[in-house]
């Protein structure tokens, strides 16, 4: 065990119907040489910066600071390992589309995520999300795009339940079906009120439990 997960070593906590024995994180990398070597199958997430990924990774896991939610948007650069009841890992990928960060690091950020999602045999899904609020943009589109013809599925998650009315949320998610080109409704999350953490948990263990890619 390394000083970062004694450090994190949590107790059993049960979230959205899903018992988490231990959570902790392993380690960043900025490379595929500092993948970690364990072969666990691995779960990432993606969307643009202030979509909520730690904040939902957080609640994932049962934890309010495992992952660290930046008050800076767009500030994680690298890929961020937390390993959950020693059986898989789920990833936090660098936001995208973060207008602060120069366009040479971003452009290095994007060729590094697209090189981990096209060469990682261990990947088993990646969980995009979509602020309901926004309704998927134009950098969501050509993202997902991009992940979907890698060949590697992709979840749409729309984050930030808590933020809409009934009207706002059924037009967000009419929005984000028609523009991502879904066939049915996604996910829809609220880490603050833990709604939608069940439906989520189930798709990635379902996901976790397929054969790894070839």
């Amino acid at each position: 065990m390394t000083i970062d997960e004694k450090k994190t070593k949590q107790a059993t906590v049960i979230v959205g119907g899903y018992e988490i024995r231990s959570a902790v994180f392993v380690k960043a990398a900025v490379s595929l040489q500092g993948l970690p070597k364990e072969r666990l199958p691995q779960i990432a997430f993606l969307g643009r910066s202030n979509v909520g990924k730690s904040s939902l990774l957080n609640a994932l896991m049962g934890s309010k600071k495992l992952v660290k939610v930046s008050a800076a948007p767009g500030k994680t650069r690298e890929l961020n390992f937390f390993k959950v009841n020693n059986e898989f890992f789920l990833v936090d990928l660098p936001g995208v589309g973060f207008a602060k960060v120069s366009n040479a690091k971003r452009d290095q950020m994007s060729d590094f995520i697209r090189e981990y999602v096209e060469k990682c045999k261990d990947l088993r899904g990646l969980v995009y999300l979509v602020d309901i609020r926004h309704g998927g943009t134009a950098i969501d589109i050509e993202t997902v795009e991009s992940i979907r013809n890698t060949g590697c599925p992709v979840l749409i998650v729309a984050s930030k339940r808590d933020k809409v009315n009934q009207s706002e949320f059924a037009k967000g998610i009419k929005l984000i079906k028609q523009r991502l080109g879904l066939e049915t409704s996604p996910i829809c999350v609220s880490s603050l009120k833990k709604t939608g953490l069940d439906e989520l948990w189930d798709e990635i263990l379902e996901a976790v439990r397929q054969d790894a890619r070839s």
